[in-house]
């Protein structure tokens, strides 16, 4: 009897701390059997105090509500107009979905934001790329209205320093004909322009014309290059199918030009060749013909002077080596041009003869009849 008086007690100490009013929550009262077995109580792998004891009654095990609502975060109170025991609370587990929650409502929010902002800047690009069609657009139109105004600012722009050569591009027509002049100042520039190779000067020709083909498909392309100092033609070229001819002119001025080059640089200090031509100078004149593309080289050597250097040069591989590199700068310059001439002395007689063969090669006659 003792025992089951104990067990009572306990059930009813329980229903207390459950319940603050358990005699309200009771409607009597009733003797049970519980079993006691030191039963311990653990919360997410943490002990709890075991006070009242659990227990266990028809199979089943009683612990005390409060303590383990507590420990699980809850909270447990005792409603006494519904006779109920009340639980609320979400827990620590509803508290972490909670947070998780917030977090990626967060991030949705921040993503919704990144989002108009895309779309703003995507609008302003629409925008943009109307305003740039429109300008391209606007820049065909114009090109097509004045396309020599637009060509002659382009070669203005990419072609007016070359080769340490100032040049200024004047352009007429219209899409069918297109002339350009290309002007060049030889008062700056004529020692550079005589020293620049015709070669280069057709490639960068051909580089224009490379650019007129590509923007300007069905205009024909001609042109010249102009000495504006001396108001003489220097060069002519004209498109013809897909490539570019370029004919060199040169007046008597650019025939004098070559003639103070050769006395410059062959007619003095000849002991470079050989200390057989001693301190013997000579007098190199020029002359051209446009028209038959030829010139004759006339080197005039007083033997009243030099005489005897003369004699020990005349007919040796030194001589014939300064009269070929005569020649060839002259060819240099004149590319095109039949090249041949004489050595003379003071009194015009004629002491050799030369003449460039098909292959280029300097042919040699010496003459002793003088």
């Amino acid at each position: 009897m003792r025992r089951k008086f104990y067990v009572l007690l306990a059930v009813i100490i329980s229903g207390a701390l459950i319940f603050s009013s358990a005699a309200q929550g009771f409607g009597g009262t009733k003797n049970i059997k519980a079993f006691f077995n030191n039963i311990k109580i653990f919360v997410d792998g943490k002990q709890q105090a075991g006070t009242p004891e659990p227990f266990i009654y028809d199979n089943t095990t009683y612990v005390p509500i409060r303590l383990v609502s507590t420990a699980l975060g809850a909270k447990v109170y005792w409603d006494a107009k519904q006779n109920a025991v009340v639980i609320s609370g979400k827990g620590q587990v509803n508290q972490a979905l909670e947070q998780e929650i917030a977090s990626l409502k967060s991030q949705l929010e921040q993503k919704d934001a990144e989002l108009v902002q895309l779309r703003q800047q995507n609008a302003y690009m629409g925008i943009r790329i109307g305003e740039l069609e429109s300008s391209i657009k606007k820049l065909e139109e114009e090109k097509k209205k004045d396309p020599a105004k637009e060509l002659e600012d382009y070669l203005n722009d990419e072609y007016s320093r070359w080769n340490r050569m100032d040049f200024d591009f004047d352009v007429d027509g219209d899409e069918d004909d297109l002339e350009v002049t290309i002007g060049i100042d030889l008062s700056d520039y004529r020692s550079r322009w005589n020293s620049t190779d015709k070669d280069d000067i057709e490639d960068w020709l051909g580089d224009i014309y490379d650019y007129v083909q590509d923007e300007y498909l069905d205009a024909d392309f001609f042109g010249t290059i102009e000495d504006t100092y001396g108001d003489e033609t220097l060069v002519e070229f004209e498109a013809s199918g897909s490539k570019l001819k370029v004919d060199f002119k040169y007046s008597a001025e650019a025939f004098d030009d070559l003639e103070d080059d050769l006395n410059d640089m062959y007619g003095e200090n000849l002991d470079d060749y050989s200390s057989r031509f001693g301190d013997m100078t000579a007098d190199i004149s020029v002359d051209g013909d446009e028209d038959d593309e030829e010139i004759f080289i006339t080197i005039t050597v007083d033997t009243s002077d030099y005489g005897d250097e003369w004699d020990d040069v005349k007919e040796t591989d030194d001589a014939e080596e300064w009269i070929e590199d005569i020649v060839n700068y002259v060819l240099d310059r004149f590319e095109d041009y039949d090249v041949s001439g004489e050595v003379v002395n003071q009194n015009d007689d004629t002491m050799a003869s030369f003449d460039v063969d098909s292959s280029g090669k300097v042919i040699f006659d010496w003459d002793y009849s003088y």
